[in-house]
């Protein structure tokens, strides 16, 4: 649970284990093949870490927590692959999945498999990257908020 690791992990670290975790769960999951929605998917091949990716994900995840919003659209009218051009990527595809009130890793993961759009956007065999982040607001209404880009480089 994320809250709980607030306690046993420093705060610099505690993003590091989120993201880990994050990764290693969307693998498992493209590892095997679903039905996302009606939609039968094949295995996708594993995704890499991307340092921009997840950068574009923290800035869109922080947002939503301090102005307390839930949106693909930011506050700045912004869109995900606005976003994520603006954090240096050049990608050929990309796509986002956001969440808001999940207290984990396998829970966000989770949530994501069982909603059709977000399913196909994790196990698309186009991606091969990926970034993700979690912002905390505990003021807010659902109090954590996550983003999860996915894109394929030029």
């Amino acid at each position: 649970m994320l809250l709980a690791l607030c306690f046993d992990v420093a705060a610099g670290d505690l993003y590091a284990v989120t993201n880990q975790r994050i990764l290693d769960l969307v693998n498992q999951a493209r590892a095997t093949p679903r039905a996302c929605g009606k939609v039968r998917l094949d295995a996708a091949q594993p995704v890499r870490w991307n340092s921009a990716l997840a950068d574009a994900s923290r800035q869109h995840s922080q947002d939503m927590a301090r102005y307390n919003y839930f949106s693909h659209h930011g506050r700045d009218g912004s869109e995900p692959a606005g976003r994520i051009e603006r954090a240096g990527y050049r990608y050929s595809s990309m796509g986002e999945n956001i969440a808001a009130g999940q207290r984990s890793p396998e829970e966000v993961v989770a949530g994501w498999i069982k909603s059709p759009g977000h399913c196909a956007n994790l196990m698309n065999p186009v991606f091969t990257e990926m970034g993700a982040a979690v912002a905390v607001n505990a003021g807010s209404k659902l109090g954590t908020f996550w983003t999860q880009d996915f894109a394929r480089p030029r």
